[in-house]
C-alpha cells in the first residue's frame, strides 16, 4: 500500500474518531486572542472556537468597528486530546489590525447548536504607541507570500479577438475571459477597458458565468466568458484594447501559526483550513492594425458603410395632389457598422419639397455579428402637377468578404401629381408621414376683384392699427430673412446642429429608458441611459466617435470650465450603467433614482455650458 493511500485512510479514520467523540459532548463557545496588548501598525489574530462539537449553524461574528479586517472569517475543524480524551472543535478566525490608540471592547459572537445560541465573551483590546514589530512584519510578508504561491498564474484575465488585423470600419469581437485554477468565490469588474478610436456595442453573454476547460501552456484551466464586445474601429493605424480589471474573492488554503503536532497534522487541506481573499487580475493590453479602405474606386456616394447589405426603397403611393406628403422609405439591412450608417443622399428638383429623414433600427445580435436593418423615412411634398421624378436612390458599401467597394441603386420613382389645394400647409419636420401635423389651414386668398375704397366717419389711414399692419409685412420679411440666413447657417454647421440638438435627443433615449424602466427590463434599461449620456456627451462638446472615452471627456469637461464633481458624476454614473448590467439583481428603487439622476446631471451640464 503506497504512502499515499495510507495518508487517506489515516485521515478518514480519524474524521471518523472526531465525529464519534464529538457527540455527547457539553458545547461551549468562547473568543480568544493571540494578544491583548500591541502598538499601532500591529496585527494580531483573533479567534472564535465551538468546542465539542464538529460543527453549528448561523454564526454571527461581532462588529470590528473600531479594526481593519485584513482577513477572515478563516474556518478550520481541529482535533485535541484532553486527559486522554479526544474531542472535536471548529473555530473562526480573523486579522485584525487597530485603526486607533485606545482600549477597545470587542462584543460576543453568536452561534447556533442544539437549538440553543451560544454566545461568547467580550474581549479588551488595548492599542498603544510603537512601531510594528519585526516578528509581525515577517509574519504578514511569509503569509503573502504562501498566497501569492498559491494563486500565482493559476488565476489571470485575458482579452481576445477573432482577427487583429482588420479594415476600418470592420467589425471586431473582443471576448473577455477568466482563466482559474483556483476557487474564485466571487468576482467585480472595477474598471472597463478604454475602446479610444473603436465605436462599440456590447454583445450577450450569460448573467452566470458558465464555465468551460482550456488547456494554456500545458496546464488546465477553468475559463468563464465575462464581457463580449463588438468593436468598429474608426480610424486607421494602430489602435489598442486598453486592460480590463477585475477584482476577485478567492479561496485559498490557510495554515495556524503554531508548532503543535496537532496544529500541522490538522494543516491538511482534508480539514477545510481556508480563507477568502481579495485579488485583482488585469488583462494585458492588446494592439489591433486598422488598415485603410482601398483610395481607388472610391464610389462618390460612400459615406463609411463596410459590412454586407442589400438595399430597397418605395413609395407609399404612386399618385397623390399637389401639397399633400408622400413617403420614401429606404430600408438598408445585412451585417456591419449599421448604426453608423449616414441617410443616403436624395436628389430632388425644385418641384418637390424634402424634408429631413426620420431613421428607425432594427438591429439584433446574431451571435457574434451585428445585424439587422436601418429604415429612413423622407417626407416629400409636391408642389406642382404632373408627372415628377424622383431619382434612383444610391447607396455604396465595402465588401469586407470581397474587399471591393459595392454600389447599390433603387429604380427610379414616377410619382403623378394630380393639382390639389392652393392652400400651401406647412408640416413639421424630420417626422414620418403619420406624424404630419398641418399647421396653417387659415391663409385665405386675396381677392382680385375691384375693391371701393369710401371714407366712412372716421378714417382708417393713420389710426395706430393702420401703421402697425403697413409696417408688419416689412417686419416679417426681415425676419424670415433672418430666420432663413440662420437656418443655412445651421445646416452648413453639422457641429452645431448636433450641439442645438443634443439635449433633444438625450430626452429621447432617456423616454425609451423610461419605457424599459417601467417593463422592468434592466439590461435595456441601463443600455439605453449609457447610450443617452455618451450620445450627448458627444453632440453636446462635438467629439467624434473615436475618440470618446472616459479620460477625453472628463479632461474635455474640465477644460469647459465644468465643475470636477460634475464630470465626476458623469463618468462614474456611465460607469455605474456598465457594471449594473452584470449585476445579478437590481433593485427597482435604484433604477428609478439613476433614472433621475440623469435627468438632472444633463441639466446640470447644459446649464453650465450656456
Amino acid at each position: 500500500m503506497s504512502k499515499l493511500l495510507l495518508h487517506i485512510v489515516f485521515n478518514l479514520i480519524i474524521a471518523f474518531c472526531l465525529l464519534h467523540f464529538a457527540f455527547g459532548q457539553d458545547a461551549t463557545f468562547t473568543a480568544s486572542v493571540d494578544r491583548n496588548k500591541l502598538a499601532m501598525g500591529e496585527q494580531f489574530e483573533i479567534t472564535f472556537t465551538l468546542s465539542g462539537s464538529s460543527g453549528g449553524s448561523n454564526f454571527r461574528p461581532p462588529s470590528f468597528n473600531d479594526f481593519l479586517t485584513l482577513s477572515g472569517p478563516n474556518q478550520s475543524t481541529n482535533m485535541q486530546f484532553i486527559n486522554g480524551a479526544m474531542s472535536a472543535s471548529i473555530s473562526y478566525s480573523y486579522v485584525l489590525q487597530p485603526r486607533a490608540e485606545g482600549k477597545f471592547v470587542i462584543p460576543p459572537a453568536f452561534i447556533n447548536h442544539g437549538g440553543k445560541q451560544l454566545q461568547t465573551q467580550p474581549i479588551t483590546i488595548e492599542v498603544i504607541k510603537g512601531a510594528p514589530q519585526q516578528k509581525q512584519q515577517s509574519r504578514q510578508s511569509q503569509q503573502e507570500s504562501d498566497i501569492g504561491k498559491q494563486i500565482g498564474d493559476n488565476l489571470f484575465l485575458k482579452v481576445t479577438v477573432d482577427k487583429a488585423r482588420v479594415y476600418q470600419g470592420e467589425q471586431i469581437t473582443a471576448t473577455y475571459k477568466i482563466y482559474t485554477r483556483v476557487n474564485v468565490v466571487n468576482y467585480n469588474l472595477t474598471k472597463l477597458p478604454a475602446l479610444t478610436g473603436f465605436w462599440s456595442e456590447d454583445l450577450d453573454v450569460s448573467k452566470q458565468v458558465q464555465l468551460s476547460t482550456e488547456v494554456v501552456n500545458g496546464k488546465q484551466y477553468r475559463v468563464g466568458i465575462l464581457k463580449k464586445v463588438a468593436l468598429f474601429p474608426q480610424r486607421s493605424g494602430t489602435l489598442a484594447i486598453d486592460p480590463m480589471d477585475v477584482e476577485c474573492v478567492v479561496q485559498v488554503q490557510t495554515r495556524r501559526r503554531s508548532n503543535d503536532i496537532f496544529d500541522q497534522f490538522f494543516n491538511d487541506p482534508f480539514f477545510g483550513n481556508v480563507a477568502n481573499v481579495s485579488h485583482k487580475v488585469r488583462s494585458q493590453p492588446l494592439n489591433i492594425t486598422v488598415l485603410p479602405l482601398p483610395a481607388a474606386d472610391l464610389p462618390p456616394n460612400f459615406s463609411g458603410a463596410v459590412g454586407k447589405y442589400t438595399m430597397e426603397a418605395w413609395l407609399d403611393k404612386r399618385e397623390t395632389k399637389t401639397n399633400e406628403p408622400v413617403t420614401l422609405k429606404v430600408k438598408i439591412s445585412g451585417r456591419g457598422n449599421l448604426k453608423l450608417l449616414e441617410a443616403p443622399l436624395i436628389n430632388l428638383t425644385s418641384d418637390i419639397e424634402k424634408y429631413e429623414p426620420k431613421i428607425s433600427d432594427n438591429i439584433t445580435k446574431q451571435g457574434d455579428q451585428i445585424a439587422g436593418s436601418r429604415t429612413f423615412e423622407y417626407l416629400l411634398i409636391p408642389r406642382h402637377p404632373g408627372d415628377q421624378k424622383i431619382p434612383s436612390v444610391q447607396f455604396a458599401y465595402f465588401d469586407v468578404d470581397k474587399k471591393i467597394f459595392v454600389s447599390l441603386s433603387s429604380p427610379d420613382f414616377i410619382l403623378n401629381v394630380e393639382k390639389g389645394s392652393e392652400t400651401t400647409p406647412t408640416y413639421a419636420v424630420g417626422i414620418g408621414k403619420e406624424d404630419v401635423k398641418l399647421l396653417g389651414e387659415d391663409i385665405r386668398f386675396i381677392k382680385s376683384e375691384t375693391i371701393s375704397l369710401r371714407s366712412k366717419g372716421d378714417t382708417f389711414a393713420g389710426s395706430p392699427m393702420f401703421l402697425v399692419l403697413s409696417i408688419s409685412p416689412i417686419l416679417a420679411f426681415v425676419g424670415f430673412m433672418f430666420y432663413a440666413k440662420r437656418r443655412e447657417k445651421l445646416q452648413g454647421n453639422l457641429l452645431l446642429v448636433r450641439n442645438r440638438k443634443a439635449r433633444k435627443l438625450a430626452h429621447r433615449r432617456l423616454d425609451e429608458a423610461k419605457k424599459f424602466l417601467d417593463a422592468k427590463k434592466k439590461e435595456e434599461f441601463y443600455t439605453e441611459v449609457s447610450r443617452a449620456l455618451w450620445g450627448y456627451i458627444a453632440d453636446k462638446l462635438g467629439i467624434p466617435p473615436s475618440d470618446l472615452s472616459i479620460d477625453f471627456v472628463r479632461t474635455t469637461l474640465e477644460n469647459r470650465n465644468i465643475p470636477k464633481e460634475v464630470s465626476n458624476k458623469l463618468t462614474s454614473t456611465i460607469e455605474m450603467c456598465e457594471f449594473a448590467r452584470f449585476a445579478p439583481v437590481t433593485d427597482a428603487v435604484q433604477l428609478d433614482q439613476v433614472y433621475r439622476e440623469t435627468i438632472e446631471l444633463i441639466s446640470t451640464i447644459e446649464e453650465k455650458l450656456r
